[in-house]
């Protein structure tokens, strides 16, 4: 397996964990665990959470799209 493999293998599985949390969060709703809607939510309500966000987005488009 080549290491390109192996890192579009490392993100999906991410991919799979943190949507498999996010429907865990929505069936039952008094676990304590924000859905990913809340966590978005929160971190946009101040600019700094504002640029983070952008920040990331670039981060992963650098990384995961360009070849």
């Amino acid at each position: 397996m080549s290491s390109h493999w192996l890192t579009v293998a490392g993100y999906l599985t991410f991919l799979a964990l943190g949507t498999g949390l996010n429907v865990w969060a929505h069936r039952r709703p008094r676990s304590g665990i924000p859905t990913i809607g809340q966590v978005l939510a929160r971190i946009m309500r101040t600019r700094t959470g504002r640029i983070a966000m952008v920040a990331w987005w670039a981060f992963i488009g650098l990384h995961l799209f360009s070849k």
